[in-house]
């Protein structure tokens, strides 16, 4: 007996060890990552919250653990490939020079996101369990001589969390459930300076606005530790219904680490004079928003199952990202968001093919967080998403489940309209042109059941 629960943890741990290492990138609104399970991908997430095919449901509300009975394990693995491109760009310095460069190519570069759960039924009633995720990331990268490289040229974002659970099965239609989030994040941010505007306007001769022989490059990075909870309740008011409501708490990020300076001759005369453009110190702080959602399953016949999810993610607490320094003559960086709450609507559909078959489709709308084209920026050039979802689920044995998903994100043109006149821009300059983005997200999983 002691064999049968050991060995499946100590392999919970080792799976979750190395799944913990590898990349993310952003595919629902604003920087989240919703790529969290395979079977719940293949129906669009609709009634994720309500329970699932498998464990990874716990991700959405902890309570649905009560739904898997005995010791689960699952893996995920997301290849999320997007196309996310800038086009008729025009760009100028703040006193109205022509900034030269090209568009911006392909800005999304192809990312793996895994996930692994891990159940464990200690009692008829109550459940432990353990989530390995990446809930926030980001990854941006456009080829440095574009022409919008004073706002951006890469971006990167990554969480690691590690969430311990527990659920118990209060009476037989009501489950609740918790979890306690501990989470890394590391971040690096690059841009071009613009050398030739910086020395013009603090009167240092022989400055060029706008001219490349005279860029700089700044690269910031810093990581912090930060603590987070999770809740959950599943109500079953008769078998053939679930509804599920889950929260994910708010988590507040204070980075700090180091910022870096590649200068050009003239950039080092500037240096010289200002104190400024050293290494140095620095920090920043962002809270990652907190969410809600409200699931609902249904079985319509023995062979057919209809979802309906709905969540709201309070995206408004990113209002500006500002970035200060340890040296007192480097000036602050900032960056105004000014982002919006979101919602995500999804429905979908499980038909259960054969015994062992089940396939899954599903529609949903990922509001965009971005209020206008004036807040849009190159490093999270985010805009509605509409996604269009497939899956399959097979058992391979009576104890074990592959799982399969594809989606297809569309998202609408978006605009980009950076004045030179706004805070932090003065220095960047004015950009305008127009994203075109999409996304192809295939995702695989492997639940083990003992």
């Amino acid at each position: 007996m002691t064999n049968r629960f050991t060995e499946p943890l100590l392999a919970a741990t080792a799976i979750a060890g190395v799944l913990i290492l590898a990349a993310s990138v952003a595919h629902a609104a604003g920087f989240a990552i919703r790529e969290q399970s395979t079977s719940a991908q293949g129906s669009a997430f609709a009634g994720v919250s309500a329970g699932g095919d498998d464990i990874s449901s716990i991700f959405y509300n902890p309570a649905t653990m009560t739904l898997y009975d005995g010791i689960n394990m699952s893996g995920q693995l997301a290849w999320i490939v997007p196309d996310i491109e800038f086009g008729n760009a025009y760009a100028t310095t703040a006193t109205g020079t022509p900034i030269t460069g090209s568009n911006s190519g392909n800005i999304g570069p192809q990312a793996l996101v895994p996930s692994f759960y891990g159940s464990w039924q200690v009692s008829p009633d109550w459940f432990l369990g353990l989530a390995v995720t990446a809930p926030f990331g980001l990854v941006t990268s456009a080829d440095a001589g574009w022409i919008g490289r004073y706002h951006a040229l890469g971006s990167r974002l990554r969480t690691y969390n590690v969430e311990p659970m527990v659920a118990w099965k209060a009476t037989p239609w009501l489950s609740v459930g918790g979890g306690v989030q501990v989470q890394y994040t590391d971040a690096r941010l690059t841009s071009a300076l613009d050398l030739g505007t910086i020395g013009t306007a603090q009167g240092v001769p022989l400055g060029s606005p706008g001219d490349p022989a005279q860029d700089g490059f700044a690269a910031i990075e810093g990581d912090d530790w930060s603590y987070g909870y999770s809740l959950g309740i599943l109500l079953m008011p008769r078998p053939d219904t679930r509804i599920g409501i889950g929260y994910r708490s708010s988590m507040d990020v204070d980075l700090e680490g180091d910022a870096d300076f590649v200068l050009s001759t003239y950039g080092e005369l500037l240096s010289l004079l200002s104190g400024a453009l050293v290494p140095t110190g620095g920090r920043a702080s962002v809270t990652l928003p907190e969410m809600v959602t409200l699931g609902v399953k249904h079985d319509l016949s023995p062979a057919w199952t209809i979802g309906a999810e709905v969540a709201w993610t309070r995206w408004s607490r990113f209002d500006e990202l500002v970035v200060q320094f340890d040296n007192p003559n480097q000036p602050d960086e900032l960056t105004r968001e000014n982002w919006e709450d979101s919602y995500f609507l999804a429905l979908g559909a499980t038909y259960r093919a054969t015994d062992k078959l089940r396939l899954r489709t599903g529609v949903a709308f990922d509001e965009g967080v971005v209020p206008s084209s004036d807040f849009r920026t190159p490093r999270i050039p985010d805009s509605d998403r509409y996604w269009f979802s497939v899956g399959a689920g097979y058992d391979l044995t009576e104890n074990m489940t592959l799982d399969t998903a594809y989606t297809h994100i569309y998202s609408p043109k978006s605009n980009v309209r950076l004045d030179a006149a706004d805070p932090g821009n003065d220095t960047r300059g004015n950009l305008s042109g127009t994203f075109d983005s999409s996304a192809d997200i295939v995702n695989a999983s492997l639940t083990v059941k003992f």
